[in-house]
């Protein structure tokens, strides 16, 4: 069967872009709404009709890998927790309370609490539609299967644009490419905390699938997998940006397009994106001088941009808010543990962009990507770093596809690459082997039929309180925008009740 990929692209798109609108015409007033809607719709079009000139590249895949391709994609991410119909990692805590209130409440959702009053001011991206639903249905069971049916499909979209930008070809690879996708996705972390466990005895152990050793410094590369049960949401629209930009890395008048969509799904992964934007941008410059430079200026992404700053100034309130001063943005101090910095990079990633470097190193990308990945761990912001756990998201990705690349090179004769596949492939089997707990975990210990929720406030009203010393510093700051008088969007853009 054929696929063409700009097909798979408009889909994709359409994917990512459903929430902005969603939120332009819930949380804006009318006129405001319109506009916006307008301004968004004419930006897709035109940045959607310059993506797709000159794509004409396809996948092949036959009606039997696209049937198993289905439903492993359904398996995998049922096992995630997404719709309760598995046990839910800690974090979900906050996703059904947000859902709740997203689902409940009118828009903008404004709290009150003896503080005053506060709105959300969070990623709403992966929480609208299945709200929707909700209001539609009149059930919070409709939301949480409508946020399943709905990742099932990003999923699956971002599988098939992973096959081109991989390369991958033949119907097994491409079933093997789908569980390296969320599986095999991690650094060598395993690795990593035996070596941290001999060096610093007194942290260990600690019996985490995700961090290396936050007791030494709290820095964390997140396994595909562990996105997917912690933090979906941060996690399939910007992998899905990630695959779209790769797939047209040059074509600069489209990077509004690509990245706008990922800033209501994940501050820190736009944050991420642009930055590769940027790298990238920088090198056609230097190569192509102004002439590469002004493509940047077209009219769609003028346009998308302009749409884009009522989302910036829909976060503005919370980013603006006085926060203590340890959440904030600074230099991550690793004090008398230098050498865990390079620990860290060595098992997180350096290993395999060391048996990645002879096919890639006159590739931007890869030296981008490799460059990004060793400049993340020096910053810090957020009680537990979610800076450098969620800034690194398109740059694992895109490692993530030069090793799909890699993996199907041809070896002829050169032995060297022999080898170096063998070292990379038990390097991915080490990384597997939390999310293969994870996975068997969940397999045997949840029941079909069984609503596994993890539902412990119902809605965020109760933590509106910054003055509560009895509430998280996480939970109280991450949320809300407080002086809702003094804010730009809610005193002029935001619906009125």
């Amino acid at each position: 069967m054929e696929i063409k990929i700009k097909n798979i692209a408009v889909l994709t798109f359409a994917y990512m872009y459903s929430a902005v609108a969603v939120f332009f015409a819930g949380w804006l007033r009318p006129l405001w709404a319109a506009l916006a809607c307008v301004i968004l719709g004419i930006g897709l079009f035109l940045g959607l009709r310059s993506w797709c000139r000159e794509m004409e590249d396809r996948v092949y895949l036959s009606k039997g890998t696209l049937c198993v391709g289905a439903l492993l994609v359904l398996f995998l991410c049922w096992h995630t927790g997404i719709g309760a119909f598995t046990g839910q990692a800690g974090d979900w805590v906050k996703h059904n309370a947000v859902m709740h209130d997203l689902a409940e409440k009118e828009w903008p959702v404004i709290y009150r609490t003896g503080y005053g009053e506060s709105m959300l001011s969070y990623y709403t991206g992966f929480y609208l539609l299945p709200a929707l639903a909700g209001k539609i249905f009149g059930s919070f069971r409709a939301v949480e299967l409508a946020q399943y049916g709905l990742t099932v499909i990003g999923l699956f979209l971002l599988w098939i644009l992973v096959l081109k930008a991989g390369k991958v070809k033949g119907g097994k690879k491409q079933l093997l490419c789908l569980v390296l996708l969320f599986v095999f996705s991690s650094g060598l972390l395993p690795l990593g905390q035996a070596v941290c466990g001999n060096l610093y005895p007194e942290n260990f152990p600690f019996g985490s699938h995700e961090w290396m050793n936050p007791e030494t410094v709290r820095i964390q590369y997140t396994s595909n997998w562990s996105l997917l049960k912690w933090v979906p949401g941060q996690a399939v629209v910007p992998w899905q940006a990630t695959v779209l930009l790769l797939l047209r890395p040059h074509k600069t008048e489209n990077y509004v397009l690509v990245g706008l969509p990922v800033f209501l799904y994940s501050g820190f992964a736009m944050v991420g994106l642009v930055a590769m934007m940027l790298a990238v941008y920088l090198c056609d410059i230097a190569c192509g001088g102004w002439k590469q430079a002004k493509k940047a200026f077209c009219a769609s992404n003028i346009l998308l941009a302009a749409a884009g700053g009522i989302l910036v100034l829909y976060f503005w309130g919370n980013i603006s808010g006085a926060k203590p001063e340890y959440l904030g943005f600074r230099w991550l101090d690793y004090g008398a543990k230098p050498e865990f910095y390079f620990i860290f990079c060595f098992f997180m990633f350096g290993f395999y962009a060391v048996l990645l470097w002879k096919e890639n190193k006159r590739n931007a990308i890869y030296w981008i990507t490799v460059g990004a990945l060793l400049l993340y761990p020096r910053f810090s912001m957020g009680l537990y770093n979610d800076f450098t756990m969620r800034t690194s998201i398109p740059a694992l990705f895109t490692f993530m596809i030069l090793i799909l690349r890699f993996l199907g090179l041809e070896e002829g004769k050169e032995k060297s690459l022999a080898v170096r596949k063998t070292l990379l492939t038990a390097g991915l089997v080490v990384g597997a082997i939390y999310p293969f707990m994870n996975l068997r975990e969940s397999m045997t210990k949840n029941e079909i039929g069984m609503v596994y929720r993890t539902d412990g406030y119902m809605t965020l009203e109760q933590l509106a309180d910054p003055s509560d010393g009895e509430i998280q510093d996480d939970f109280k700051y991450n949320y809300y925008t407080y002086d809702l008088e003094g804010d730009f969007f809610y005193k002029y853009l935001a619906k009125r009740r």
